[in-house]
């Protein structure tokens, strides 16, 4: 059975007296083994013996002794248990497994006990090469399996609840921090927060930029002691103060002292500290003042990189700070960006704060200057927050991270304006530079989706409607107010045509600008119609430990129009450009033409369709309608984020039609 067995036999196979001196005393420890040793011979693997734990596995009642494996167990044929018998028989070497699932009949009634063992099948050669037979050695390790399985599952369920509370407090966080960032003339922002390396999730660190009714902004940036959702809560309500005081034009001795005093009746508040300023933007003022809070940093435009001067001020609500906070100015140059955080970002438990400090500022100033070409053309309050909480927290962090970055341009953008004549051909090159303008005022793609759809579709309106007899022309103009509103206007001298009061599937475009914009007006008399329009732009900041993933590419400016059949049998078509008045009749051509008229079910791919217009969700209703009288949906691809996703929830062409957001979802 052993190595040691088969050198103290003798060439009759009988046992060697120098070794064994009594084989009954060989025989007991073989019996009393607590593995379980099954012996076979032959290449049949015929059961020779059987110890008390074998027999127990396999049940005490049952007979297996003179009887081949498969015959003595025919319950594991298919359980690849035979195999290891026949490996280690026939190639002469041990083969092992590790908690290998058996079933096997343990009572004799048909039904199957499930055991896990680890096991080594030996190889038997009595006083000569060839093989004899096998010992299997197995060790019954089900009640080990079933207790680690049972720790693994009540980890997994602990996991699972523990990451479900994380999610409710970081859906807390989300709820308590902006939702966006203004965008203002002269002025680039960009904040990131990411959450603590700890079992407590977000905490108290908190940004907000509150534009102001004169044209300044108001920029914060705190923190709030000890972490988990108490600290969320308290954050919560001294960022809801903040946001008040500063509509309500307050300056900033009046904001910190009235802030210092809600502190003080706030439990949990006390000793949380902030760093607070108003930026001008007509000529860079900055006026701050820190509250126990570490200072600005500001790289300048001409490379220097400095720390603001801080007088001496204690945290929010402590008795000890009995005066005010002083607050301070400084005038930034066109360029210069401003760093608030919180010490999240530059305190170590293993080193001093102001070799944190001294490595914020190389590696801001890095981050400023040096990157790839796709993050030099990222703004710079972009490149500077993303690259610097990266590269500071690479060796973890235990607090809450929070980077506000504010660039001074010093430069207002250049308002809008185009006069054109009213036909379709004009959409395509007002849409070109609409979109360039719209890019360069810093919005983010909603926005500029949003505010060229309405445009256009306003454009569209007065090609189709203000001038039926003879040309016309149209003024287009926008501009970005003091407060981060963009302002639209689309003017004709034309007719004013009133809506049907039951259009079909036509008349969908005002409601579809009215739903892009935050306010609409219409200004129509006999001397032609104009359209009012204006959004707030935002730029959105970085929330949480990870962003929510790339989103899709958006194409901009893109005017080349084509429709091209990706799949003949189940048509699937793919459009790339803008849908408008222009385009529709050349799409609803192929389209007729792709599908056979309606014969054949349709999947349009509109992941790459740069504009939507009403003529579009004309046609798209019309192919759904049609489809649905044959007693099928039409499907539309339209991945979050691009242009026809927005506009297919607005007109609610998402319940009438199969959405896949996904390229890859659709069937081949």
């Amino acid at each position: 059975m052993s190595t040691d067995c088969r050198v103290a036999e003798s060439d009759a196979g009988e046992p060697d007296p120098r070794v064994f001196r009594d084989p009954r005393m060989v025989a007991a420890c073989f019996e009393d083994l607590p593995a379980c040793v099954f012996v076979f011979e032959g290449p049949d693997h015929v059961f020779a013996a059987v110890n008390r734990a074998g027999r127990a596995l396999l049940s005490p009642t049952r007979r297996v002794i003179g009887l081949p494996y498969r015959e003595a167990l025919p319950e594991v044929a298919g359980q690849r248990l035979v195999d290891l018998l026949d490996r280690a028989y026939t190639s002469g070497r041990p083969v092992s497994g590790r908690e290998w699932r058996v079933l096997l009949d343990t009572e004799g009634d048909g039904r199957l006990r499930e055991f896990y063992l680890d096991f080594t099948v030996v190889p038997t050669r009595p006083g000569a090469d060839a093989v004899r037979g096998v010992v299997w050695h197995a060790m019954d390790v089900t009640d080990v399996v079933a207790a680690r399985r049972a720790a693994e599952a009540q980890a997994t369920a602990f996991e699972q609840r523990y990451q479900a509370a994380l999610d409710v407090v970081m859906a807390l966080q989300r709820s308590l921090l902006p939702e966006r960032l203004p965008v203002l003339p002269g002025v680039g922002m960009a904040a990131r927060y990411l959450v603590a390396d700890s079992e407590q999730g977000a905490g108290g660190d908190w940004f907000d930029a509150v534009p102001l009714g004169d044209g300044r902004v108001g920029l914060v940036v705190g923190d709030v002691v000890g972490s988990g959702t108490r600290a969320s809560a308290v954050m919560g309500q001294l960022r809801a103060v903040l946001m008040e005081l500063f509509l309500d034009g307050c300056e900033l001795p009046e904001v910190l002292a009235r802030l210092d005093r809600f502190v003080a009746r706030v439990p949990g508040a006390v000793a949380s500290t902030v760093c607070v300023a108003l930026l001008d933007p007509a000529e860079g003022r900055l006026d701050y003042a820190c509250c126990g809070h570490p200072p600005p940093l500001v790289l300048a435009a001409d490379g220097q990189v400095r720390y603001l001067p801080v007088e001496p001020g204690g945290p929010l609500g402590v008795a000890a700070a009995t005066t005010a906070t002083p607050v301070q100015t400084v005038w930034l140059k066109a360029g210069d960006v401003a760093l608030l955080y919180t010490d999240g970002l530059v305190e170590r438990p293993d080193r001093p704060l102001q070799q944190g400090l001294d490595l914020l500022r190389i590696v801001a100033d890095d981050a400023r200057t040096q990157g790839t070409p796709p993050m030099m053309a990222a703004t710079v309050p972009d490149r500077v927050c993303e690259l610097t909480v990266e590269r500071m927290t690479r060796d973890g962090h235990t607090d809450d991270v929070t980077l506000l970055a504010v660039q001074w341009t010093g430069a207002r953008p250049t308002p809008f304006h185009a006069d054109l004549p009213a036909f379709p051909g004009a959409l395509a090159p007002l849409r070109a530079r609409l979109d360039d303008w719209l890019v360069s005022l810093g919005g983010s793609d909603d926005d500029v989706h949003a505010v060229r759809f309405a445009v256009l579709e306003a454009l569209s309106n007065v090609i189709e409607h203000a001038y039926p007899d003879d040309a016309g022309s149209v003024r287009v103009e926008g501009v970005l107010d003091a407060t981060g509103r963009i302002c639209m206007t689309v003017a004709d001298v034309g007719r004013w045509a009133v809506p049907p009061p039951h259009p079909g599937n036509r008349g969908r475009g005002l409601a579809l600008i009215r739903a892009c914009m935050d306010t609409v007006e219409i200004d129509s008399s006999a001397t032609g119609t104009t359209v009012l329009m204006d959004r707030a732009l935002s730029h959105l900041p970085a929330v949480g430990p990870d962003r929510a993933g790339p989103r899709p590419a958006v194409a901009f400016g893109e005017d080349g129009f084509r429709v091209e059949l990706i799949e003949a049998g189940s048509p699937q078509v793919a459009v790339r450009g803008p849908i408008d008045l222009c385009t529709v009749t050349e799409l609803h051509q192929r389209l007729q033409e792709a599908g056979r008229g309606g014969a054949l079910p349709l999947t349009i791919d509109l992941s790459g369709v740069t504009h939507l217009a009403s003529a579009g969700v004309q046609l798209l209703y019309q192919l759904t309608e049609q489809m649905a009288a044959d007693g099928r949906r039409l499907q539309l691809v339209a991945p979050a984020g691009t242009a026809a996703h927005q506009v297919l929830a607005l007109t609610a062409l998402n319940q009438l039609a199969d959405i896949v957001e996904t390229p890859e979802g659709l069937p081949r």
